[in-house]
């Protein structure tokens, strides 16, 4: 389901009108709505009198390792797509691990990105990883991306080193600081939805807070035995083909069916067998799922990118190829794909974005957090060999 519908989502006409009405008085009325039914219904209200068209976003984790902001701008605007830059990770602005100048070093930098994307038709969103260590901080943090100018914040928040360790206690604060200094900003989670894994993180405290989830749907890097074994045992049985998108979106879709938020999934950009996406983009809208995001831009071909392009968020997409016979997987499985060329910094719509940087292109940060790469070997977690 796109933004263009998210109002008619679970809401009955009465609080629907409610709501309207309220954002038609003004600012007294929606504070008087707010006290009297779920913050979140209000925030639906006002997100979506002030957003626009809804669009299919596409991640950029560092610039010195995705591309030049200029290149990846030009290739986005010319296929219709908007950018979710990272801002932070815990306390720690993203120019402590990426260097280049461009870097979010603070809210000034994240109001000259947001500027840069959207005078060249780029709307900008931003996303962060949240560890549940330090909950005013992150959280002022946030509030300041939103104020900066993001149009959104996606707070990456799956279980695993690197990622969320906090308590639900740290989550509600973290929530209360947030909703304090942003109380109508659109932010969405991002979580590892393998029935297994899912709850490792105190969803219920979080959903409150926010409007969307964004499932990390990866075919490739989830298509081994162990998590097929792991599906199974949880009430999800694959087919002859393994984990495919048709697999995980359904099985997704039931798993977060208690919540009531929109569920934008993030495909596998650099998945091994390119016309595996558009399958991912037809089942999406199938599911009730009219907006997706693509993990991430520097493992992404360009004709994924067009393809999206040619199928906007909100319309049907057109029908992909029929599925090409996968083998089903007897170990860990491994995504890859063919590099393309690595863009040059004059930008260009057709150039295709870059791949996996070279050592020397590559920071060497004391610590990464990010959802994981498309092109890498699945860790234990990914795998479902790990610690549950």
């Amino acid at each position: 389901m796109g933004e263009e519908s998210i109002l008619a989502r679970r809401l009955n006409r009465r609080r629907f009108m409610a709501g309207a009405a309220a954002v038609t008085l003004g600012g007294a009325a929606i504070a008087t709505l707010g006290a009297q039914c779920d913050p979140a219904i209000v925030r639906r209200v006002v997100q979506a009198k002030n957003s626009g068209p809804p669009q299919h976003r596409v991640w950029v984790w560092q610039f010195s390792t995705d591309g030049e902001p200029a290149q990846i701008a030009a290739n986005l605007a010319a296929n219709r797509l908007g950018v979710m830059v990272k801002t932070h990770d815990g306390t720690d602005w993203m120019s402590t691990y990426d260097p280049h100048p461009m870097a979010v070093s603070g809210p000034a930098q994240v109001q000259t990105l947001a500027n840069f994307f959207e005078s060249r038709g780029v709307p900008f969103h931003a996303w962060c990883v949240v560890s549940g260590a330090n909950p005013t901080n992150e959280a002022l943090m946030a509030v300041a991306v939103l104020r900066a100018g993001a149009r959104s914040l996606t707070l990456d928040i799956e279980g695993g080193s690197g990622f969320w360790y906090g308590s639900a206690a740290d989550a509600v604060a973290y929530g209360n600081v947030l909703r304090a200094g942003s109380a109508y900003g659109r932010v969405e989670i991002s979580i590892d939805p393998r029935p297994w894994r899912v709850y490792l993180v105190p969803m219920d405290q979080f959903v409150t807070f926010t409007d969307g989830i964004a499932p990390q749907i990866y075919w490739d890097t989830f298509n081994s035995q162990p998590n097929i074994d792991r599906y199974a045992a949880a009430g999800y049985v694959a087919g002859p083909g393994g984990i495919t998108p048709e697999f995980l979106l359904d099985a997704t879709r039931q798993v977060l069916s208690r919540y009531d938020r929109q569920i934008i999934p993030v495909g596998q950009g650099g998945c091994a067998d390119p016309a595996t996406f558009p399958r991912f983009v037809r089942r999406a809208w199938d599911d009730g799922m009219g907006t997706i995001s693509v993990w991430r831009y520097g493992v992404t071909r360009y004709e994924t990118l067009h393809y999206l392009g040619q199928n906007p968020a909100g319309l049907a997409p057109q029908p992909p190829p029929l599925p090409t016979a996968t083998a089903r997987p007897t170990g860990t499985a491994t995504a890859t794909s063919t590099p393309p060329n690595t863009p040059t910094t004059t930008p260009s719509p057709t150039a295709a974005p870059s791949q996996t940087p070279t050592p020397s292109q590559t920071p060497t940060p004391s610590r990464t957090a990010t959802p994981r790469p498309a092109t890498a070997t699945p860790s234990p977690a990914a795998t479902g060999t790990g610690t549950p």
